[in-house]
């Protein structure tokens, strides 16, 4: 099949730009003509809040995670202006020919430009799909979710990434398809890795600036008001005094000066270590292997691609049981699942995971090979492109 594929790209940054660049690998593997298309402008810059929209050093690894060759994604066209109505016009025609035209959806921001867009694929007779990495805003955006609402309303049909999102959307839009497929794992590659495959603790820790710990919890992505760290800090403070927390990813909500004093209130600033930056490609694989547990104190979330990379690096992850995170970690098994804002709670799960890390960490390892392939998410997406391209006939 021809498959457009309309989503950011390297370089830029961040998780949903790596998804992009892996999706489309997977599909050219499996044999697609896969056109990317991506943004040449993504947010204006009086809109973003981080501190560059870019990857360090331009660019990163758009390999489906497995360093073949063969999985080097086709080249990506940066048409798409965010808030370029001309842009629009573009993308849409680059898009002519396909059988399907997949947008990647995750913020209101995008629907002007979606709404366009899938009106004018629709004259040329291209269905689109509605790739949903959130249905609505994490944090409050005035009208969002009316706005996200009457723009997804626009889609032939949905791909989510959790059940409690899937659920949602086919009461919303009765009789459209949705495709519920669990957000892929992949083990992130690693320098310090020796030669037989065992991660090195304390030589990814030193890269990484961080001390030495006897045991080690990390929070891994950017910093945002629902991933609750707030919890996770209280939690720490009920921990041994052995246990560290690292918290890696650039800081949107407050700024390090604030999580620093919370430190110190709670009386441990000197077990917790703020990576207060958007981490390399490179570094994540150190990050998650100089860690034990992995945390996810989230108060609420649609899903999260934290998990999978956890998992995928044989660490147990101890998560808030909301959104798609039940639908990722079998509690007791692969991590543990507690109540949202819950810090004596989320302080007993990681304390059980840190005393039982080996073995959680292993059953996470072969879940996340078993399950979460970039493989069987292209073959999901596939099966719907090729049910909306046959229903063409029908409009």
């Amino acid at each position: 099949m021809r498959l457009a594929l309309i989503g950011p790209s390297a370089p830029l940054r961040g998780g949903i730009a790596q998804y992009h660049d892996r999706l489309a690998a997977a599909l050219a593997r499996r044999g697609h003509d896969v056109r990317r298309i991506s943004y040449r402008r993504l947010y204006p810059s009086l809109l973003f809040p981080g501190r560059t929209q870019y990857e360090p050093g331009g660019t990163h690894d758009e390999r489906a995670g497995t360093g073949d060759a063969t999985g080097v994604v086709p080249p990506a066209t940066p048409l798409l202006d965010s808030i370029g109505p001309r842009s629009w016009a573009r993308v849409a025609a680059a898009a002519a020919g396909c059988d399907a035209a997949v947008f990647e959806w995750w913020h209101p921001f995008f629907a002007p430009a979606f709404v366009a867009i899938t009106s004018l694929v629709h004259r040329r007779g291209v269905p689109m799909i509605a790739f949903c990495h959130n249905l609505e805003p994490h944090e409050p955006v005035p009208a969002g979710r009316v706005v996200a609402r009457l723009a997804l309303g626009r889609a032939d049909a949905f791909v989510v990434q959790s059940s409690s999102e899937a659920a949602v959307l086919r009461a919303r839009y009765p009789g459209r398809p949705v495709a519920c497929i669990a957000h892929p794992a992949e083990r992130p590659v690693c320098p310090h890795e020796s030669a037989a495959g065992e991660p090195v603790r304390a030589a990814c820790a030193a890269a990484l600036g961080i001390p030495p710990a006897p045991r080690r919890v990390l929070f891994f992505g950017y910093v945002r008001a629902y991933k609750g760290l707030p919890t996770l800090l209280e939690a720490v403070a009920h921990l041994p005094a052995d246990v560290q927390l690292v918290v890696a990813g650039e800081i949107y909500h407050h700024d390090a000066a604030w999580y620093r004093a919370e430190a110190e209130r709670l009386g441990i600033a000197d077990r917790v270590v703020l990576l207060d930056r958007f981490l390399a490609s490179a570094e994540v694989g150190c990050c998650l292997r100089a860690a034990d547990v992995v945390a996810l104190p989230y108060w609420s979330a649609s899903q999260s691609g934290v998990a999978p990379l956890a998992m995928a690096c044989g660490r147990a992850v101890v998560a808030s049981a909301v959104g798609g995170l039940p639908d990722l970690i079998r509690s007791g098994e692969t991590g543990f699942l507690v109540p949202p804002r819950d810090p004596a709670a989320l302080a007993d799960a990681i304390a059980r995971a840190l005393a039982d890390a080996p073995r959680l960490g292993a059953a996470a390892a072969a879940e996340a090979a078993r399950t979460l392939t970039w493989d069987t998410t292209a073959a999901a997406v596939e099966e719907l492109a090729a049910t909306v391209s046959a229903a063409r006939g029908s409009w």
